[in-house]
């Protein structure tokens, strides 16, 4: 009998497809208490209970347009999943991959978080507390996420942070090849789709043919990635400018607005969109439409809406948010208890 191809491994009887089915049902059923969960304080109704806990083989989009506040969200969302890792006792990791910060803008960023300094005053030298800056280290590292990023550090022959590489660095972390210690991923965070270097095999097509190429397949990929590692992905992804069937005056990215091609929707479990008003309209100036829509544009006001959600759940509320832009927190606009 000739060797089954490849492709055989994609071909399952009606028994074998029945039981995988089970199987995956029973894994849902275990997962069910510690899927990765989304809190925002305040939120009417709670968005911990509309959004559904992430599950280890679901990929959700954080979707929003150039400067709207992803990786900040991102952010927010990594320290709200270390809070649900401490409560249920979970000794997991996050793995939070960037291809626009270097490992130094990222510390920056979370030692003025913490300290209540601007992110520049690490970087240009101008904060010299080291006692003060060695307690916010203390509170940092208690945060159990790893980082794949460029550094001043990374030597010149260091592999470019392809898709494919990225993957090869989390298997060596996980399965103890850079510590002593096996590591379980909870969670990991990807900042952000579009910007993953072109892979080489579609580089004879023309730059905006491969952009859109490489998008789809990349998504394609980090799905399968969810099920070799057992864990979600949240993945940040770029709105076009230009969006289309928004509800003026609210400007929030909707299903189909990814940047480079529409199909991403399609390939997603999950999509949040976020909206900074302050980018679309100067601060303090009154938009309305003729439903009766009104808004007033605040410096710290955002808003957030589940475009998508699989499996017959629901999808397609917002609501309004503010901002703390210091120590980088969402809550509800009408929450008046401690933020």
């Amino acid at each position: 009998m000739d060797k089954p191809s490849i492709h055989s491994t994609n071909i399952y009887s009606p028994n074998e497809a029945s039981n995988l089915g089970l199987e995956q049902s029973k894994r849902a059923a275990e997962h069910s208490q510690f899927g990765i969960e989304l809190d925002i304080l305040g939120t009417t109704p709670a968005i911990k209970d509309y959004f559904a806990p992430l599950l280890p083989w679901e990929i959700c989009a954080i979707q929003a347009q150039a400067t709207s506040g992803k990786t900040m969200f991102a952010n927010f969302w990594m320290r709200q999943i270390a809070e649900q890792l401490k409560r249920q006792k979970r000794d997991e990791i996050m793995i939070y991959i960037s291809l626009e910060e270097s490992i130094e803008a990222q510390a920056f960023n979370e030692f003025g978080r913490v300290l209540n300094q601007r992110p520049a005053d690490f970087a240009r030298g101008t904060f010299t507390d080291w006692a003060r800056a060695m307690w916010a280290k203390s509170q940092i590292d208690n945060i159990p996420v790893w980082r794949i990023a460029d550094s001043a550090a990374t030597p010149e022959d260091a592999p470019e942070l392809t898709l494919s590489n990225i993957y090869r660095a989390i298997k060596e972390l996980i399965d103890g090849r850079i510590t002593s210690e096996k590591w379980k991923p909870a969670v990991i965070f990807l900042d952000y789709l579009q910007v993953l270097p072109i892979d080489p095999e579609i580089k004879t097509e023309r730059y905006d043919v491969q952009r859109r190429l490489q998008v789809a397949r990349d998504v394609d990929r980090l799905r399968r990635m969810t099920t070799f590692l057992q864990c979600p992905i949240i993945i940040n992804l770029q709105a076009k400018q230009e969006l289309k069937g928004n509800n003026l005056p609210l400007m929030i990215p909707g299903l189909y607005d990814g940047s480079e091609t529409m199909s991403i929707a399609t390939r997603f479990d999950r999509m949040l969109s976020l909206w900074l008003p302050k980018t679309s309209y100067p601060v303090g100036t009154t938009h309305s439409n003729k439903d009766g829509i009104n808004l007033t544009v605040k410096e710290d006001q955002a808003f957030i809406k589940v475009n998508k959600q699989r499996g017959g759940l629901p999808a397609g509320l917002n609501w309004e948010l503010r901002v703390d832009y210091q120590t980088q927190t969402f809550y509800d606009a009408f929450y008046r208890g401690d933020k």
